[in-house]
């Protein structure tokens, strides 16, 4: 058995449903109680597929990002590297399908500069909408790829499904979803090209070189994104993100100036906690708050 490794990103709105899709897959669980992703979840699962007489142990090692926009810095970031993608949308919420379309999918393209990894286009929530309703999302998922896609790639992957209806809460579809990417990547693994995923790397550090902070948000996107650097791990990082954001009271989608600077001492104390040098404490929090200060 060939054993081959793939990184996944989820991309879609906030509460759309992609960290219970993560967990409904991983664990075989599910929760209505919804906490926001801040910083990147990354969980590990093997799925085991045949292609073609060989049989394949794919790990997916599944990347749940923040789910707002105007955080490029920090999703092209995290999108870097990827083997496949996981585009969600909720099908209760058509407008998620729409913002698929205008900033999830160009987001993707720009990172990995129209090189498209597999897709799998998932609208989740079946069991809040009717087979009418998962029809016509089911439909505008195929539109929105026409669009966006060439012909060539929806036809290579097309014999395997890559629009499907689930539901988190039921099951239903989630297992069947994954297991069509997980073929879809197998297909691409011999024409996996190392240099292409590290050229994405330096498109992601270029978003976030160029970005010249105009907003409140892309400054705490800033932040976000050069968290992982000061504390020195990824989930370190993500378990502080979480912790503080879960402590304040500003929404991360209407940041205002004082509830960045709370989040900032927040980060900072428990990097402290976590072993960051007041070196590194000082030069991260005046880079942050040389930015922040035109918003007052």
């Amino acid at each position: 058995m060939e054993e081959v490794l793939k990184k996944v990103v989820l991309l879609g709105d906030s509460a759309v449903g992609k960290t219970s899709l993560m967990n409904r897959f991983i664990q075989n669980a599910f929760s209505d109680s919804y906490i926001s992703t801040v910083g990147a979840k990354v969980s590990k699962k093997i799925v085991k597929v045949s292609l073609n007489g060989v049989d394949y142990s794919v790990s997916f090692m599944l990347w749940d990002i923040i789910g707002s926009e105007g955080y490029k810095s920090t999703q092209s970031r995290h999108i870097a590297g990827l083997n496949g993608a996981i585009v969600v949308a909720d099908l209760s919420r058509p407008e998620t399908v729409k913002k698929l379309e205008e900033y999830w999918i160009p987001l993707l393209s720009e990172t990995t500069a129209g090189v498209m990894p597999p897709i799998l286009f998932v609208g989740n929530k079946r069991d809040l909408v009717d087979q009418v309703q998962a029809d016509k999302i089911l439909n505008e998922f195929r539109e929105v790829d026409a669009r966006k896609r060439t012909a060539k790639a929806i036809e290579r992957y097309k014999v395997l499904q890559p629009y499907v209806v689930t539901s988190a809460m039921t099951g239903e579809g989630v297992e069947e979803g994954f297991r069509s990417l997980a073929v879809m990547m197998v297909m691409d693994h011999e024409h996996y090209d190392p240099i292409t995923r590290q050229m994405e790397e330096v498109v992601a550090d270029s978003i976030y070189e160029t970005d010249e902070r105009k907003t409140a948000r892309s400054v705490l996107d800033m932040i976000v994104a050069d968290f992982p650097y000061v504390v020195q791990s990824s989930e370190a990082s993500r378990m502080i993100l979480q912790d503080c954001f879960g402590r304040s009271s500003m929404s991360k989608d209407k940041p205002t100036p004082k509830g960045i600077r709370e989040i900032i001492e927040c980060l900072l104390r428990n990097a402290r906690d976590k072993g960051a040098t007041e070196e590194t404490l000082e030069k991260y929090r005046a880079k942050w708050l040389e930015k922040l200060k035109r918003f007052g």
